[in-house]
């Protein structure tokens, strides 16, 4: 089953720190706190300040300016896993790179993923209702089980490029498929059929090996007479 642990590392490397940029919309809701002299925050390591605020209702931390300023690692990790993470009921997803994907879409994009997901699961003769987060997971693995992991990680990777060029941001554009390019590359080396690959390819080099080491050893020993 999939852990969030394998896509914390890449999520936060796409993520900068303080953003007070007018022209993302999150700047509509802008964090009261001041940081050098300066207002208008509202995104930190790529949460929002009306998300953290929200979050701190109910995840035991406080609303204040050290926190969502500093964002320190247990909060940001409080919000990603049960706000985003456990929301989809990840955790059930046996591939870990269609869940990196499902957590990644929802964490860029809010829910604009879920009509695409609805109608390409339509097509594969499943149905699934856009508000039923504890039923994907079940609808995703049947999938998988039924025409393999890597063919249904392809067709949604590629639903999800099509709906960042729906978006018709020419300007964003390049920066959203670069960072969803990483994604794919690093979420394939976690496929269950690579895994089971280089096992194999582990067990079969670690066998050769030992059979090489033991064949010069006979060479070396001296025999007996």
């Amino acid at each position: 089953m999939a852990d969030i642990k394998y896509i914390v590392n890449e999520t936060l490397k796409w993520e900068g720190g303080l953003s007070n940029a007018t022209t993302d919309t999150a700047s509509k809701s802008p964090s009261p706190y001041v940081y050098n002299g300066v207002t208008g925050w509202h995104t930190n390591k790529g949460i929002t300040y009306s998300t953290f605020k929200e979050a701190s209702k109910t995840l035991g931390f406080e609303d204040n300016a050290d926190n969502f300023l500093k964002m320190p690692n247990d909060i940001w990790m409080k919000i990603a896993k049960n706000m985003y993470w456990d929301l989809l009921h990840l955790d059930e997803v046996k591939s870990q790179a269609i869940a990196n994907l499902l957590f990644s879409w929802t964490w860029a994009s809010g829910y604009g993923w879920r009509n695409r997901v609805q109608s390409y699961l339509k097509s594969k003769g499943v149905t699934w209702s856009t508000t039923d987060y504890a039923g994907l997971p079940a609808a995703i693995n049947g999938l998988t089980d039924k025409y393999g992991e890597k063919p249904i990680a392809d067709d949604l990777f590629d639903q999800y490029r099509e709906f960042y060029k729906s978006l018709n941001q020419p300007v964003y554009l390049k920066g959203w498929l670069n960072r969803l390019d990483s994604l794919q590359n690093y979420s394939y080396g976690l496929l269950s059929t690579g895994l089971k690959f280089v096992k194999k390819h582990w067990l079969a080099t670690t066998l050769i090996t030992v059979g090489v080491i033991g064949l010069a050893i006979s060479f070396i020993l001296p025999k007996n007479k």
